[in-house]
């Protein structure tokens, strides 16, 4: 059996994974389309599925082949964020488990994983809507476990990592709305606040009126 490659991991909580599809989300069907795939995405696509299934296990069946997964991924700059789902659907085994479920990975174009997500595993950060004084709102991203308010915009150390000015539209991104009296849950495997690990639940809900459905391929463009 071939080495897999194993790519250089960090662990780089400053970057924060794409809330919004940007300008579109298109789907690779079998519409007899042609698409250019740059070398850059296909690696870090290549990276991402080796590292998420187990290196030593030979691929002698359904649930440990790299075709057992779908992938989603976005570009910013020199970052290409990976969203990787099990789907074992496919193989025509109803008895299959998932290994993780999903994860999501930050893939520098040198080949460096800076972050990795394992969904249920890792703490990731959390997404929250304030309501500010002057009967507006802000919808912030911070460190997991933080419960934010508005005095902590410009409080150094408060745990807000960004203000965010795009949409939050990425399939999947739960935004939790900061309520009166609001009282987090313990973190844990059952409770884990913030972001799903994996995008692809296209029915995922968020409070300000986020993704309810699945996005239409037919108007999206890469």
């Amino acid at each position: 059996m071939p080495q897999r490659f194993i790519a250089p991991t960090e662990n780089d909580t400053s970057v924060i994974f794409p809330l919004s599809i940007g300008r579109a989300l298109v789907e690779v069907d079998a519409r007899q389309a042609t698409y250019d795939l740059e070398g850059d995405v296909l690696q870090a696509l290549m990276i991402a599925g080796n590292d998420y299934l187990p290196l030593g296990v030979a691929p002698s069946s359904c649930s440990t082949r790299l075709d057992s997964l779908d992938y989603r991924f976005t570009r910013r700059d020199n970052i290409i964020f990976v969203y990787v789902n099990e789907d074992f659907a496919r193989c025509g085994d109803d008895t299959l488990r998932p290994i993780h479920s999903g994860a999501k990975y930050a893939i520098h174009t040198d080949g460096r994983i800076l972050r990795r997500m394992i969904d249920g595993v890792d703490d990731d950060h959390t997404v929250w809507r304030l309501g500010t004084s002057d009967g507006g709102t802000v919808t912030v991203v911070t460190e997991p476990g933080v419960l934010p308010d508005p005095s902590h915009l410009d409080a150094p150390d408060s745990g807000v990592l960004k203000v965010v000015t795009e949409p939050v539209d990425m399939p999947g991104v739960l935004v939790i709305e900061r309520l009166e009296a609001f009282q987090p849950a313990p973190e844990g495997p059952e409770n884990a606040l913030g972001a799903s690990s994996m995008p692809f639940d296209a029915g995922t809900g968020s409070v300000d009126g986020g993704t309810t459905g699945a996005p239409d391929a037919t108007s999206l463009e890469p």
